[in-house]
Order: C-alpha cells, then sequence, then structure tokens
C-alpha cells in the first residue's frame, strides 16, 4: 500500500489543494494526516470542510486542540474528537511523539528516546515542518543515526526502525520555503520525501 502522509496545514488550503493535485499524479492507495490543520493561514473552516469531505483519516495537534481560530462549534468538536495517533501493527502516526511524555523529536537523543520506549517498526510524526529521518541503528548508545534528507526516494532496512517526518504544507522551516509531504510503500519500503516549488505560501508569500 502506498500512503501519501501530510502535516501541519495550519489553514493553508491552497497548498493543501497543491498537494492533493500533485498526489493524483503519484498513485497513492490512501492519504493520512498527522494534525495541525488549522491555525496559522487564512482558511481554516475550509480546510476543515475538505478535510472531511475527503474523510482523511487524521490525528489531532497541538494547534487542533488549542488555537486562537474563529471556528464554529461543531467544527473545535470535530476537532477535539481526533485520536492522538492511529496505530497499525507495527506503525505509528502522531502528531508530537508517541512517548506519554511528549517532547519534540528534533535530535538523535530524543528519537533514541522514542525507540526505547514504543515498540512500533515506524513512527511517523509532524510538528517539526521540516524533514527528519533517524534510525535506531547507531554507534553510540544513547542516540539514533540522523540521516540527510531533502527531496527524494529513501530505502528502508528491514531490520532497522526509524522516526520520520516529512514536513509541513504550511509554515515549512528548514531547507527552504517548499511545500513538503512524503509517501510510504509499504511493499518497497521504501519512502519519498516529496517537495513542491511555485506555489503561493501564507500571507502572500511567494516561493
Amino acid at each position: 500500500m502506498r500512503t501519501a502522509i501530510l502535516s501541519d496545514i495550519h489553514g493553508n488550503l491552497e497548498a493543501l489543494q497543491c498537494v492533493l493535485e500533485d498526489l493524483q499524479t503519484r498513485h497513492c492507495d490512501r492519504i493520512i494526516c498527522l494534525g495541525d490543520i488549522v491555525d496559522g493561514g487564512l482558511y481554516d473552516r475550509e480546510v476543515i470542510e475538505l478535510m472531511q469531505t475527503l474523510q482523511i483519516p487524521t490525528v489531532q495537534g497541538n494547534h487542533d486542540a488549542c488555537n486562537d481560530c474563529y471556528l464554529s462549534p461543531d467544527d473545535q468538536a470535530w476537532l477535539n474528537d481526533l485520536p492522538q495517533e492511529i496505530l497499525e501493527e507495527d506503525v505509528c502516526f502522531t502528531h508530537i511523539s508517541p512517548r506519554h511524555c511528549q517532547h519534540k523529536i528534533s535530535d538523535r537523543i530524543e528519537a533514541w528516546n522514542v525507540f526505547s520506549e514504543t515498540s512500533q517498526r515506524l513512527c511517523f510524526i509532524g510538528h517539526l515542518h521540516f524533514p527528519v529521518l533517524y534510525g535506531l541503528r547507531c554507534e553510540f548508545f544513547g542516540e539514533s543515526h540522523s540521516y540527510e534528507v531533502d527531496a527524494g526516494v529513501y530505502p528502508l532496512a528491514p531490520d532497522d526502525r526509524y522516526v520520520i517526518c516529512f514536513g509541513a504544507i504550511g509554515y515549512p522551516r528548514g531547507g527552504g520555503a517548499f511545500i513538503r509531504y512524503g509517501i510510504y510503500d509499504d511493499r518497497t519500503h521504501n519512502l519519498e520525501f516529496i517537495k513542491l516549488e511555485g506555489y503561493l505560501l501564507p500571507y502572500g508569500t511567494s516561493i
């Protein structure tokens, strides 16, 4: 199955529409969203409606749970009911971290903490707004291996474990102002990091 993984839309309807259009050429079987679909852009309500219409499975991000958006009670109730994680056999989809005490996974030590406290082979996260890839297999105890990633296909070793962030659709950080998302293919065990250029980002900032 080819799973497209989106995260951190932050009310950026145009960027989300660009991703959905790009996905039509990627032959994916499904889409999963890793949260923070509101708070930042100008179209929070429209983004919620589109996610509901497409019935995209979505986990709750920190901005979904607590925000200053002008949302209807029904829209906020829908956000409040989103799950903290989606678990599928040896794969976890979540926003910040699968650990009970959640910390941003932005370094090799915190990624190792995830591997130490959880059992899933793959953990897909959002929240960071830039792409990362950590592997358990590392020469130093108490640390994980940090891979340099940008756009492209990255094969996963079947006997290793990984924490993966594909980046953000709204408010990208790190490596330029690109709209980013990714695809996981569980048949080939490949990750595809995708960045889209030439689209309008929030508040009129062009790439």
